[in-house]
């Protein structure tokens, strides 16, 4: 495993994850009732949605909900609550890779070398008293993520936290499933193989373009023509 240490949300972490699968879509790589690679247009959608960031430069995700932001502004209290209640301090990490650096997880804490955390906040709390109720309800509802997870960082468990304001915590302690890794192992394999092919189609038209010469910034003019390609207009037109 690697690790891109950097701020999760970061413009950093946004780019090192850019164009790669992770464990948060690997429900659209395998089902989590049949354990199935996935079929028709959900895997083939989400290989065009990777090939246009690698195309654009930029990640698509770039909308906040509301309810994201709340998961986001909880996140320190949900650890802290997790911290005073396991008895352990926990690391923040940025975005982890498989060896290969093809597809990453971003788990949500580290605890020490053995273990990971993943944080589920509720913004509503029947949601969140669902959970309660039902924790292995819980651990099925992100089954995929959760093993897609312990895949790529090789962890030996995630505890799997839901949280809600004024509410008591779940805890769900997850530990690798082999036959499922096997089975999520083969259908990434697929799955990256048939993204190859499509960024190796997107460079032989002309929609990558390879990498060229840095230029310098104070080079760039207006709508980033350099002087050199002014100065090249005017030779090629005749311009004096």
């Amino acid at each position: 495993m690697r690790m891109v240490n950097c701020s999760q949300g970061s413009p950093e972490w946004l780019q090192a994850r850019l164009g790669i699968p992770t464990a948060s879509e690997f429900d659209k790589l395998i089902t989590p009732s049949k354990w199935e690679p996935t079929k028709g247009a959900t895997s083939r959608n989400y290989a065009i949605k990777l090939l246009t960031e690698r195309i654009i430069g930029r990640p698509l995700d770039q909308v906040t909900t509301a309810a994201m932001q709340a998961g986001h502004d909880w996140e320190p209290k949900a650890r802290a609550a997790y911290e005073l209640r396991a008895g352990v301090d926990v690391g923040i990490c940025g975005l982890c890779l498989n060896d290969e650096g093809t597809a990453g997880a971003s788990p949500d804490f580290l605890v020490g070398s053995e273990g990971s955390g993943e944080i589920k906040y509720a913004t509503a709390p029947e949601i969140h008293i669902g959970r309660l109720i039902d924790p292995e309800g819980f651990r099925q509802e992100h089954f995929v993520q959760v093993q897609g997870q312990l895949y790529i960082t090789g962890r030996e468990w995630v505890d799997l936290v839901g949280y809600s304001a004024g509410l008591p915590m779940v805890q769900v302690r997850c530990y690798p499933v082999p036959d499922f890794q096997v089975k999520l192992a083969a259908a990434l394999e697929v799955f990256l193989a048939g993204l190859d092919l499509l960024v190796e189609r997107a460079k032989s038209e002309g929609w990558i373009a390879p990498p060229g010469p840095a230029i310098a910034e104070d080079e760039w003019g207006w709508l980033g023509i350099t002087d050199a390609d002014v100065a090249g207009l005017f030779e090629d037109t005749g311009a004096k």
